[in-house]
């Protein structure tokens, strides 16, 4: 298990330290919410060249306490397990499947309006739509989010329900099946 501190909402974003990730935004989306109730920003990923800038930019904002840089994970169920939501602040993306695991873990995820992540979350029901580039959108989500623990824990619900029924590999395989045959 990974340790986390009792006393803050901790918010994880899986993904790596690429400019297109969207990082950035999420620090100065951060910066602009309250402090209370604290919370804390873990990022996991391989820094590609970002992370000094990133921690650099949380400094100034007056975040860089909360800003926590972890590296390249091997224990992201873990992570996730310890956070109390999910973030992908992508510009551009595929199917996401960090979306997918956080979802998995009944975590509510916020996410851009970028590639396949609309496709993944439900907005509303298992976590909040915004745009990308976007900080004050993220901003008001994560202000809302954090806030609502019961409205968390309802869409963290919902997400796992969703992966299940509609992202499981036995749902998967049998839409590649029917597929196959309707040849």
């Amino acid at each position: 298990p990974v340790p986390r501190p009792a006393d803050k909402v901790v918010i994880v974003c899986v993904a790596n330290l690429i400019p297109y990730k969207g990082h950035a935004d999420l620090i100065d989306a951060l910066a602009q919410i309250p402090r209370d109730p604290a919370w804390e920003l873990w990022c996991a990923g391989r820094d590609d060249g970002i992370g000094g800038a990133l921690q650099a930019r949380a400094q100034a904002a007056g975040i860089g306490d909360r800003l926590k840089l972890l590296g390249a994970r091997s224990d992201v169920p873990d992570l996730l397990a310890a956070a109390d939501l999910a973030v992908l602040a992508s510009h551009e993306e595929g199917f996401p499947n960090a979306v997918l695991e956080a979802m998995a873990a009944r975590r509510a995820v916020i996410g851009t309006r970028a590639g396949g992540i609309p496709e993944a979350i439900d907005d509303g029901k298992t976590g909040l739509i915004v745009p990308p580039r976007n900080p004050a959108a993220l901003a008001d989500a994560f202000a809302r989010l954090i806030a609502d623990t019961p409205l968390r824990s309802a869409m963290g619900e919902a997400g796992r329900a969703r992966v299940e029924a509609e992202f499981s590999l036995d749902t998967c395989a049998a839409a590649y099946a029917a597929f196959y045959r309707g040849l």
